[in-house]
């Protein structure tokens, strides 16, 4: 199985993740590398991460290498997006397209492509779902934080619409997330309550398939802190310099060390309520005499040279350390290695039958409650959210309403001063964790998932046949030749009739495809009444749909593909108010990637177009504007058209392009003939293609319709 994960934003490597280093590097970062460790250990499984690449001084070089292999079958993969420097993810978003065509290409180039990806993230879920869309292969999802959360949250803090807009892009995170909802073969959640609650907003939520899978924490690192004191030979000399560096680190700060810790660790962000601990112990007299306070908030150097959020919530904790005067009680360490000291500060605190607290009204899900409880540190939170899976789990804590911080002070009192509570809490974490929590028992379950529905997502035989029957005869194709049907393939039934014997008689070197503004209903119709031989391909409404062999089985990858900022009823509000077009009939024509209209009869001008133009601008279209003899209007999707269905085509299937023959006659047919392609243009062509007489890959014939295909044939040398 050839598993592709997207990680876009945040500082990704193998090693040494800077976890805190701000927003984009926290728990999601660790997640995806830790996943992917156990995951290296199936041996029939290869796993590309795929993420940002960045060159940046202000961070390290590893960032900048394109590859890094993490396993002998699991690696980094690092591709352009919005440009060299390291920014936050918000401004991402304007980029992502960058990325997924880099993705595409990549897979390209290998010539490998993966049985399934998966996003993390909503700019990882864009990502994913684009490439899952445009392969054909199955798509899953992790929102980890999700956006309608967050934008509850911020509106709550009073942040403006203004910058809801320009800074977070909130609205178009939250849009995309329920796209990826929508189009996921699995969205994956970490407890029930994230599933129930956390999505229970989302529009498209009925629609998803959901799939409850809790993460692992490292068990090598989060070993129970009583290893120590049997000398386990396991334990490196890193690990024990890292302990002695923390607590020399405490010891600055904790005028008696000796003493128990409350400990905290998180981002300061403001929803985390760092403030409300510092309330609870500064207001507490009895948790002053019992323990010593420890916050471990994030990664800095410069408190000024922070985002305003976070050096509000730095400044208000030094504000409540001075109200309280908790010098010599409370630490707030500057810096911390994620990877080997974090484990380290639970084992310290557990030493000394400290206490985990986070003071958070909300937890989507927790990870740190279960580090904490697999190293043997009891731990206290909030009673709404994720946590209360974990606490189900594990039983190693006690949840309490944090509203009410007598009960968040009585829970720390009660873990801190009953020992039997205290030991029945960390023997618990310390079991219970390693049954439930493990990276193994997380992996074992998510490839079980990802083969159920990578089997469903081919279970259709028959179109695995058709596959495989199309993909066998175009690898014995040499050559491939489509054409337009009207006034190209039709208009002289003598030189079709010589047309259809040649491409019976090549038939195993010469691939016959179609590619017309007709529908597929018409197209069909009017080649059984040519009696046209069955195409290999068939490209109908001006390039928006693609169908295969005799069976006309359509290509969904295309269509997944040129779905993107598609929005038909945009593009009816900016065309019908023109008293020059009308609609053409539903029944047919209007297609799900095709707004047809003909030009009446008398009135099309020369400033017709760019006043369409002007108006489907205005309405924000992704769009395509196809203006054929004066008389008929097509609108498309901006990816979509002939000549990018038939790159698209030729890509899939493996063809080199240079191998690829066109033949047309109209305005519609342009970019078909233009491009990588070589092109044969037939004597009846209309005038907007004589721009095209300069061009060395095209061919304008001297004769008519399918004797011009013939023609043109003979010029490249193909009979």
């Amino acid at each position: 199985m050839y598993i592709c994960l997207v990680n876009i934003h945040g500082l990704l490597r193998s090693e040494n993740i800077e976890m805190g280093r701000d927003a984009d590097t926290g728990g999601q970062t660790r997640y995806v590398l830790e996943m992917v460790k156990e995951l290296s250990t199936h041996k029939d499984v290869t796993i590309d991460i795929m993420t940002r690449r960045i060159q940046d001084k202000r961070v390290s070089n590893d960032y900048s290498k394109k590859f890094e292999e993490i396993s002998d079958n699991c690696r980094i993969v690092r591709l352009a997006c919005g440009g060299k420097k390291y920014v936050r993810k918000e401004r991402l978003w304007p980029e992502l397209d960058e990325f997924v065509d880099n993705m595409v290409e990549f897979f390209r180039q290998q010539k490998k492509i993966p049985d399934v990806v998966h996003g993390h993230y909503a700019d990882g879920g864009y990502a994913a779902r684009e490439v899952a869309r445009i392969f054909g292969i199955p798509f899953v999802f992790t929102g980890h934080s999700l956006g309608r959360n967050k934008l509850s949250y911020l509106t709550s803090a009073g942040t403006s619409e203004e910058k809801l807009k320009q800074y977070y892009h909130i609205h178009e995170r939250i849009r995309h997330e329920e796209y990826s909802i929508r189009d996921a073969d699995m969205v994956i959640t970490s407890t029930e309550f994230e599933r129930d609650e956390l999505y229970k907003d989302y529009e498209h939520k009925k629609e998803a398939n959901f799939c409850v899978i809790p993460p692992g924490v490292d068990l090598n690192s989060f070993f129970p802190y009583y290893h120590y004191e049997i000398q386990d030979p396991s334990i490196t000399e890193d690990q024990k310099m890292a302990q002695y560096e923390l607590l020399q680190k405490l010891q600055r700060f904790h005028l008696t060390p000796e003493k128990p810790v409350i400990l905290a660790l998180c981002r300061p962000e403001r929803r985390k309520n760092i403030d409300l601990l510092i309330d609870v112990y500064g207001n507490s007299k009895e948790l002053q005499a019992i323990a010593n306070l420890a916050i471990f908030a994030g990664i800095r150097d410069d408190i000024n040279a922070m985002e305003e959020g976070e050096k509000q919530v730095l400044t208000d904790m030094l504000l409540l350390m001075d109200r309280y005067d908790l010098y010599g009680k409370m630490a707030i360490p500057k810096h911390h290695n994620p990877f080997t000291d974090v484990p380290e500060m639970y084992r310290i605190a557990a030493m000394r039958k400290g206490v985990f607290v986070s003071a958070a009204a909300l937890e989507n899900f927790g990870l740190t409650f279960i580090e904490a409880s697999a190293t043997g540190l009891p731990f206290v939170a909030t009673n709404k959210g994720g946590v209360k899976d974990i606490e189900k789990n594990c039983s190693s804590g006690i949840l309490v309403d944090v509203d009410d911080p007598k009960q968040l002070e009585k829970a720390i009192r009660k873990i801190l001063t009953d020992e039997e509570t205290w030991t029945k809490l960390s023997e618990q974490g310390i079991q219970n964790t390693r049954n439930v929590y493990s990276w193994s028992v997380h992996t074992q379950t998510y490839l079980k998932e990802l083969e159920k529905i990578i089997s469903e997502y081919h279970s259709d035989a028959k179109q695995s046949k058709v596959n495989q029957k199309i993909g066998k005869r175009i690898g014995r194709i040499e050559k491939f030749l489509i054409v337009d049907i009207d006034d190209t393939l039709t208009g002289d039934s003598d030189s079709l009739n010589e047309l259809k014997g040649i491409l019976r008689e090549k038939r195993n070197s010469l691939g016959f495809g179609v590619a017309t503004g007709r529908d597929l209903e018409s197209a069909r119709a009017i080649l059984d009444e040519l009696n046209m031989p069955s195409p290999d391909v068939l490209i109908t409404s001006v390039g928006t749909e693609i169908y295969y062999g005799p069976d006309f089985n359509q290509d969904k990858g295309w269509s997944h593909y040129i779905r993107r900022r598609w929005y038909p009823e945009r593009v009816y509000n900016a065309l019908d108010k023109f008293p020059e077009l009308e609609r053409q009939p539903e029944n047919g024509t209007q297609r799900e990637f095709k707004v047809s209209y003909f030009v009446k009869e008398g009135t099309y001008h020369k400033d017709l177009p760019p006043a369409m133009h002007t108006k489907l601008d205005a309405e924000k279209c992704g769009y395509n504007l196809i203006v054929s003899q004066d008389a008929y209007v097509d609108v498309i999707p901006y990816r979509s058209s002939k000549g990018n269905a038939i790159k698209y085509f030729a890509w899939k299937w493996s063809l080199d392009l240079k191998d690829v023959f066109t033949a047309g006659d109209s305005g519609n047919d342009l970019d078909m003939l233009s491009g990588a392609m070589k092109s044969i243009i037939v004597s009846n062509h209309e005038k907007k293609l004589d721009k095209l007489k300069k061009s060395r890959k095209t061919y304008f014939s001297s004769k008519a319709h399918a004797a011009g295909i013939i023609d043109g044939l003979e010029h490249y040398k193909i009979l």
